[in-house]
């Protein structure tokens, strides 16, 4: 018996590919964007592929030039992101990067790994608390809970957790000091940056 398909079960699959393509448009004008814009410039293309991404992001967020996301959802930014260029976020599952991140280029984020004896694939969240910066080159592999206040060294390889409060590199990445912030001194951001020298506008 032959099974009859209705008009709207043709037109669905036709309609996410169509959608798939526009993301891919808007990707690539995102990347022309990235290329002409200033530094921690306005990024309104950027922001629209994200958007179509379904990717939760803050009120202020900056992403170099090479950015490249493998799956939609399953990524959250936090306030005042800034990644540099060449990222590449391989978010087989839930990756959660909190405020006050900056990610130098070559950053590499990949939820997904395989079982060393089946080699059958598995997927586990990575977690990147607050006030955290990588240097050039940081890989960080599925599984790893990364603390508040952390800087992550150049080259690092990061397949443990680090606590809150360190300083970490290496490959695999160890603490080798820890990390002391004032409590009362708010972290550098490109947004301070953006602004200083602006003339603030006096209140009526």
């Amino acid at each position: 018996m032959v099974q009859v398909c209705s008009s709207g079960d043709k037109v669905k699959p036709k309609m996410r590919s169509l959608y798939r393509y526009l993301v891919e448009i808007i990707w690539l004008l995102s990347e022309l964007e990235a290329v002409f814009s200033k530094s921690y410039g306005s990024i309104p293309i950027r922001r629209l592929y994200l958007r179509m991404q379904k990717i939760k992001y803050g009120k202020d967020i900056w992403i170099g030039r090479s950015f490249r996301l493998l799956n939609p959802k399953r990524l959250i930014l936090g306030e005042r992101c800034a990644l540099g260029d060449n990222i590449t976020i391989s978010n087989h599952t839930s990756i959660e990067i909190g405020d006050d991140f900056l990610g130098a280029s070559g950053l590499c984020l990949d939820s997904g790994t395989h079982d060393p004896e089946t080699l059958i694939p598995e997927t586990i969240p990575i977690e990147i608390g607050h006030r955290v910066w990588t240097g050039i080159n940081v890989t960080i592999l599925a599984g790893v809970k990364v603390g508040d206040d952390v800087v992550i060294g150049a080259g690092s390889l990061v397949n443990k957790n680090i606590p809150s409060n360190s300083i970490a590199v290496g490959v695999p990445a160890k603490v080798i000091a820890p990390l002391i912030r004032d409590p009362n001194i708010n972290p550098w951001s490109w947004i301070s940056k953006r602004n200083k020298g602006k003339k603030k506008t006096p209140n009526p």
